[in-house]
């Protein structure tokens, strides 16, 4: 085999490797996040818990967006916020724990403006919901397959 040989298969195999392992490393990523998200948070540091839980709560990990509702709920590491707390207590609800479903009803009995706390549940919902996260990794999917099969030239409207 010749050296480009060489060089074309090593770049195409390190290629694979990242492809496949970032999903993987991603997924460890968040997870970790989290549970230094839970540490800071036994250990009273509620701005750095709330910054992770607030940057995993993103990404639609349950525990993280009921961390974020109990904080703004709190006013722990963040300003106190009624409607906030409701809004994220909605997306954590979203996967179907009854004990979250309970604080999210709670807590839409405490906010004075119901309607401006369901828009703002509903807003989050829309970024950050099951179905919103699902069609963002349905189109990333789309995107990456349009690409490898060659939908993605000349005007690149295959693309999108």
């Amino acid at each position: 085999m010749g050296l480009s040989v060489k060089i074309i298969v090593s770049v195409v195999l390190a290629i694979m490797f990242f492809v496949l392992l970032a999903p993987i490393a991603m997924a460890s990523e968040w997870k970790e996040d989290q549970a230094k998200a839970d540490q800071y948070y036994a250990a009273k540091e509620f701005s750095k818990a709330f910054d992770l839980y607030y940057r995993v709560a993103k990404i639609g990990a349950s525990h993280s967006q009921d961390m974020v509702s109990q904080m703004y709920a709190n006013g722990e590491g963040t300003k106190l916020d009624l409607k906030e707390a409701y809004a994220w207590s909605v997306l954590a609800a979203e996967r179907g724990s009854t004990e979250i479903a309970g604080r999210r009803d709670g807590l839409l009995q405490q906010v004075s403006d119901r309607n401006a706390a369901e828009k703002r549940a509903e807003k989050l919902l829309s970024k950050y919901g099951r179905e919103a996260l699902q069609r963002k990794a349905d189109s990333k999917a789309q995107i990456k397959h349009n690409t490898k099969s060659g939908g993605c030239t000349g005007s690149k409207l295959g693309c999108r």
